[in-house]
């Protein structure tokens, strides 16, 4: 005999009741925290490489360019045509990657011609490129300015010829800052001393270029 089985009619639906209190969220894992911090860190330094470094570009006088004409670029001395100051350019790597002189002797220079008085606010320098363990790069160095190339005032600071920090290797651009803008249309560098030939490429900022915006280079 089979048994049957009562089915009552269904019962009606009531109101959902209050949602309960949402659970606290479990701790990241170790491997998941340290790649966020790896990411953090990366874009932080991403931005500290790449917005100097288009300032910087905006603030250049035309070294670098092409801007300033190769008949505007001279020297005291050239150690051969392939190391004459037209080769001086900040990242360029034409001739053999620098101006050198013919002697590594106190008291050459290298002269740029902005074409008219500027108002500027820098130097930036940086050494010859390398050719094998051949690395060139001048230390320190002295700057003179002037309207004319005749009349060069040496830029001082408390009293004395400022000496200003070069390069420490061949491809790093070390921006030289005045203590305050100057006026000038003649740019001369005077290396005081070098690491093992007197070479040295180079670029000028315009005063108008906030130091901060340029501070790693």
């Amino acid at each position: 005999m089979k048994t049957r089985q009562c089915v009552g009619s269904p019962g009606k639906t009531r109101p959902r009741g209050p949602r309960g209190f949402k659970g606290e969220k479990g701790d990241a894992s170790d491997t998941s925290v340290l790649m966020n911090q790896l990411d953090i860190l990366k874009n932080k330094v991403e931005r500290m490489e790449k917005i100097p470094e288009v300032a910087l570009q905006y603030c250049l006088m035309g070294m670098k360019s092409g801007a300033i004409p190769s008949s505007s670029i001279s020297a005291s001395t050239n150690h051969n045509a392939k190391h004459e100051a037209k080769h001086g350019r900040l990242d360029r790597n034409s001739g053999v990657g620098a101006w050198c002189p013919l002697s590594t002797t106190v008291g050459q220079w290298m002269q740029v011609d902005l074409g008219s008085p500027q108002l500027i606010n820098a130097t930036v320098t940086q050494g010859r490129v390398q050719h094998g363990s051949a690395a060139y790069w001048v230390e320190t160095y002295k700057v003179a300015c002037g309207i004319t190339d005749v009349h060069l005032s040496t830029i001082t600071e408390g009293g004395k010829d400022k000496i200003f920090q070069g390069n420490t290797d061949t491809t790093t651009k070390v921006i030289g800052w005045f203590p305050e803008p100057m006026t000038c249309r003649y740019v001369r560098l005077y290396p005081q001393t070098w690491q093992n030939f007197m070479c040295l490429r180079m670029d000028i900022l315009k005063a108008n270029c906030p130091r901060k915006s340029t501070e790693r280079t």
